[in-house]
C-alpha cells in the first residue's frame, strides 16, 4: 500500500470515528431535558414580551383575508374589553411576539408562537390558552366538562372543532355541524333508527341537541 493510500485510509477512518462520536453525543444529549428558562438562557435570547402594538403589528405581514376576518368575529370585537383584540390583539392567543417580529430574528421566534394546528405541539397548551377566557378561572377545567371526555382522551384540542378565523360559527348551522361531526363519527349509527321510527326528524336537528361533545 502506498503512503498516499495509507494517508487517505487514515483520514477516512478518522472521519468515520468523528461522525460516530458526534452521533453518540447527540443521542446522549437527546435524553437530557432542560426547562424553558434554561433553554432560553443557553441561547442567550431576551425574554419574549407582548409587543403592545395590537393586531396591526401582526397584520403588517400576516394581512391575508384569513387573518383580517378576525375583526368580524367576537374575538376581534374591540368594543368588548375582554376580547383578545381589545387586550393584546393576536398575541392574546398566539403568545408574546416580541422575538417573532424582531428584525434580528428574521421572523423566527423562540419559543415558537402557538399556531393551534401544529401536530407536534401539545393540545394541553392550546387548551389552556382557550380556557384563559372560556372558563371562570384558568384552573376551572370542569366548567366546560372537557376533561375526561372521549375527545380529550384522544388528544383533540378546541380548534379540532372550533374555527376562530371565521366570521360565522359553523357549529351553529345544522348542516355544517352535522358535516363536521360526521367527518369522524359518520351518520349511519343504527341507534338513530329508534328515534326516527318514533317520528323524530334527525335531519333537522344538530348533533349537539342530544350529544354534548365536552362530556
Amino acid at each position: 500500500m502506498s503512503e498516499q493510500h495509507k494517508s487517505y485510509s487514515f483520514r477516512r477512518l478518522g472521519l468515520i470515528v468523528s461522525v460516530f462520536m458526534i452521533a453518540t453525543v447527540a443521542v446522549l444529549l437527546g435524553g437530557i431535558t432542560v426547562s424553558d428558562s434554561q433553554a432560553q438562557s443557553l441561547r442567550s435570547l431576551p425574554e419574549e414580551k407582548f409587543t403592545g402594538g395590537g393586531p396591526e403589528v401582526c397584520l403588517a405581514c400576516h394581512g391575508g383575508p384569513e387573518m383580517t376576518i378576525v375583526s368580524e368575529t367576537p374575538h376581534g370585537d374591540l368594543s368588548n374589553p375582554h376580547s383578545p383584540y381589545a387586550q393584546e390583539g393576536c398575541e392574546s392567543c398566539h403568545g408574546p411576539g416580541s422575538l417573532h417580529v424582531s428584525s434580528a430574528r428574521g421572523g423566527v421566534g423562540f419559543p415558537a408562537l402557538n399556531d393551534f394546528k401544529h401536530v407536534g405541539r401539545p393540545a394541553e397548551g392550546q387548551f389552556d390558552t382557550c380556557l384563559s377566557c372560556h372558563a371562570e378561572t384558568s384552573e376551572d377545567r370542569t366548567s366546560i366538562g372537557w376533561v375526561g371526555s372521549r375527545h380529550e382522551a384522544i388528544g383533540m384540542s378546541c380548534t379540532s372543532c372550533h374555527e376562530v378565523h371565521a366570521a360565522e360559527n359553523a357549529l351553529a348551522n345544522v348542516e355544517q355541524q352535522r358535516a363536521q361531526c360526521s367527518a369522524c363519527h359518520g351518520l349511519s349509527n343504527p341507534k338513530h333508527e329508534v328515534f326516527e321510527n318514533a317520528g323524530m326528524q334527525l335531519d333537522a336537528m344538530k348533533c349537539t341537541q342530544c350529544h354534548d361533545p365536552h362530556k
